[in-house]
């Protein structure tokens, strides 16, 4: 499709953009150019300063000192609704749709013109959705809808309501390789449009796979603006990160006796795909990694496995508790016994309005006391020497001020923080249930992440990894478990893991029920 001359001509830049919080300063001179019609990714490492450029572009956040223009007009949004007026809208990595009204009801919550029609909202909608492409639900509820289509969904609302600048913050990060190639099917025709998108991301594979021009960042500084084009994946690392040291080899374990266990689980859910008869059985030592779609059920099986769901019918059982239909365990009874957790939404483990001090000693304190009055013993790793500071450079949380509120934080270093709490405790977990734990994460936090769940395995814990990225998964797991339609489709070694057997198990292309998890004895 051919972009009209008039659409070709919103370009926004940004010139000699600074922010400072404080004594921390976010973005120094820094500047970006936005073309219509183009794809422009913003890289960096976590606190790079990627988010916060793209809040003062999206008028969430005021710049120190600086200037933005929008087709050569002076653009100084006062809050992100003047920037929405203008033509600017931000896409946050959290979505912000209420999971309990449908996309029209959310349109007429968050749009504008206020005294709308719920019949002109749809058909609003409906012409926007044949426009970009795009096929929602438009009636269902957000919270029933796929992940994939929720982000759609957040894109088409913020069409409707007049954007042709569109700020995407990692919307990729909780989609898997078939969603996140639909995506871009539809940015490009977006683009053809004549809408500009600005992509954060951390995928480099995604930079050149769909990305017209490139901003790289660096400890708030420019260090690359220009075309996407001729750039190898390696070289845009190297501006983001520098020389990463090579990953630690992976190191022969031979796994120890069953620590969980989840026989004949049956659980239903209205955002993931129902269980039916799962059996899964992790051993102490051992890594084990669970593939599929988004909506296979391996986000469901991981709350069971957590107590967090109680099945309907079968069992999950852990350190000599049992949660099931008739039994009464529960999330706080298997995290007393040495459970970690690391949900897909870090929203549900990490509290804003909490200071980085209090969300990693405020709940480790409370988790340490019922252990000990369990005759457990696990206390925080920020007691004894180990301060909160040490702790947060450890895992390389920035900034590290442990008085600053947790949403003072990217969203990567919020994840950071949340793994600083979960896998730095001491003693280690016994068990440890993570999904996505890199999600967000640049290539140096990925790999530090990765290399602190192999030495946990290494130390005897027992280790579940859910991923929509099969690289996160292969880089950690001695074992692929494949979901399909809640149904585990597939139990394979490392060594027999290639990605043409995953991606079959994966599409549900496989003959047969999947073999029988090993180490079926009692659960230590």
């Amino acid at each position: 499709m051919t972009v009209s001359p008039p659409e070709m001509d919103r370009v926004l830049e940004a010139r000699s953009i600074s922010k400072s919080f404080g004594p921390v300063h976010a973005l120094t001179d820094v500047s970006i150019l936005v073309r219509p019609g183009a794809v422009h990714a913003l890289v960096g490492e976590n606190g790079a300063g990627k988010s916060t450029l793209a809040k003062v572009l999206a008028g969430i956040e005021q710049p120190s000192s600086g200037t933005m223009t929008i087709d050569g007009a002076a653009f100084a949004p006062r809050d992100r609704a003047d920037a929405k007026r203008a033509g600017v809208n931000m896409v946050p990595q959290q979505l912000s749709l209420v999971g309990e009204l449908s996309l029209v009801e959310n349109y007429l919550l968050v749009g504008s013109r206020r005294l709308v029609s719920r019949r002109s909202a749809r058909a609003l909608l409906k012409a926007t959705l044949e426009r970009a492409r795009v096929d929602v639900d438009l009636d269902l509820p957000t919270a029933t809808l796929s992940q994939a289509h929720r982000q759609l969904g957040e894109i088409v609302v913020a069409l409707a309501e007049g954007a042709h600048t569109l700020i995407l913050d990692e919307p990729t990060a909780s989609l898997g390789p078939l969603e996140v190639g639909g995506l871009f099917e539809h940015l490009r025709s977006l683009c053809d449009l004549g809408t500009a998108v600005v992509l954060i991301t951390h995928r480099l594979d995604e930079v050149r796979q769909v990305a017209d021009d490139l901003t790289v960042l660096s400890h708030g500084e420019n260090v690359h603006h220009g075309s996407a084009a001729r750039l190898e994946s390696t070289e845009i690392a190297r501006l983001m990160v520098g020389e990463l040291p090579p990953p630690a080899a992976r190191s022969e374990r031979r796994p120890g006796a069953t620590v969980l266990r989840a026989a004949g689980v049956v659980a239903a859910s209205t955002r993931d795909a129902s269980l039916d008869g799962v059996d899964l059985a992790v051993r102490a030592g051992e890594i084990v990694g669970i593939a599929g779609v988004a909506g296979s059920g391996q986000n469901l099986l991981l709350d069971v496995l957590g107590g967090f769901v109680k099945p309907d019918s079968g069992t999950v059982a852990f350190a000599g508790t049992e949660a099931g239909s008739r039994a009464g365990a529960s999330a706080a009874a298997f995290q007393r016994a040495g459970l970690a957790w690391i949900p897909e939404e870090r929203t549900e483990a990490v509290v804003p309005a909490m200071s980085l001090r209090e969300n990693l000693t405020v709940y480790s304190a409370a988790v340490g006391a019922a252990r000990k009055r369990g005759g457990a013993t696990r206390d925080a790793r920020t007691g004894g020497t180990q301060t909160v500071e040490d702790t947060l450079s450890a895992y390389d949380v920035r900034p590290v001020r442990p008085e600053l509120a947790a949403s003072g934080l990217s969203g990567g270093n919020q994840q950071k923080l949340l793994a600083a709490r979960e896998l730095g405790a001491s003693p280690a977990p016994r068990v440890v249930l993570a999904y996505g734990p890199t999600q967000g994460l640049d290539l140096r936090a990925s790999q530090a992440i990765r290399e602190r769940l192999v030495d946990l395995a290494v130390g005897g814990s027992a280790v579940v990894v859910a991923s929509h990225d099969l690289e996160e998964i292969l880089g950690v797991a001695d074992r692929v478990v494949v979901m399909f339609a809640g149904r585990i489709v597939a139990d394979l070694p490392i060594a027999e893991a290639d990605t043409e057997r995953i991606g079959r198990a994966i599409a549900g292309l496989v003959d047969g029920s999947a073999p029988d998890s090993p180490a079926r004895g009692d659960v230590e």
